[in-house]
């Protein structure tokens, strides 16, 4: 009677169980196996990772807001990743940076180090992250406008790119650099006519630099302006005689 009573009674346990199982499946689309044994977080550790990146797009606080241990403990942390740089571990010094913006998130020298940094790297995502950022704060430094534009470029975002080399120009129209970088965006955009005045301008600041003549030639020669293009490839050859490409240029435009 009792053996008998025991089988009942775990009949009616394996049918509970059958029971509840279909419930959570069917109805709440639980599985036991969910319920009994939790899966392991085999991305933990990338997560803690992640949580180290500066992505936010907003400004850099005041300094007035961060106490003055924590400033220091920043200040410690830049020098530290400075060292750690030049014995050539980049992911090391990357951590002390980012550990440096957490005690000192007003840290502006922790984000120029680190942007550099990741321009270096050839992270340009990161560098983005981290120059639009400062020229929310900064607005009136050409460096962080061009090296925002830079990482843009790199990311062949051209427009954007485009928009803040021209900011850069605006602020600081000395470096002849930006407006040869600047026209070279503009080429890439097809949007000739701007590109050429920038390769000019590139030239006019800075005529001693062979590769802005010889890139402005090579323009010339694309656009088939002629005259244009021997007349520059002759003030290049005057600079540097023995200058292979611009002697290969004259040399085709010989037959025109």
């Amino acid at each position: 009677m009792i053996t008998q009573l025991l089988i009942v009674i775990a009949c009616l346990l394996v049918l509970g169980f059958i029971f509840v199982r279909r419930y959570l499946m069917v109805e709440k689309g639980i599985t036991l196996k969910s319920v009994f044994f939790r899966q392991k977080n085999i991305f933990r550790h990338r997560e803690e990772e992640d949580k180290l990146e500066i992505t936010v797009e907003e400004m850099i606080p005041n300094s007035k807001e961060v106490d003055d241990k924590m400033i220091a403990k920043a200040d410690s942390l830049i020098k530290k990743a400075e060292i750690v740089l030049k014995k050539g571990k980049p992911r090391d010094s990357e951590k002390m940076l980012i550990q440096a913006i957490a005690a000192d998130p007003s840290s502006v020298e922790a984000y120029r180090k680190l942007g550099m940094l990741y321009l270096q790297q050839s992270q340009y995502g990161k560098a983005e992250s981290i120059y639009k950022k400062l020229v929310l704060t900064i607005t009136d430094e050409p460096v962080l406008f061009s090296n925002l534009a830079l990482s843009l470029y790199h990311q062949k975002k051209l427009e954007e790119a485009k928009g803040h080399y021209k900011r850069a120009i605006e602020i600081d129209d000395s470096r002849a650099a930006r407006f040869f970088s600047l026209a070279n965006i503009l080429y890439e955009l097809q949007e000739f006519d701007e590109a050429l005045n920038h390769f000019k301008a590139a030239v006019a600041k800075d005529s001693g630099n062979i590769d802005y003549n010889i890139t402005l030639a090579h323009f010339y020669v694309e656009r088939a302006m002629i005259e244009d293009a021997k007349l520059l490839v002759e003030e290049i050859l005057k600079i540097d005689p023995e200058n292979a490409e611009a002697q290969a240029i004259m040399q085709s435009l010989g037959s025109n």
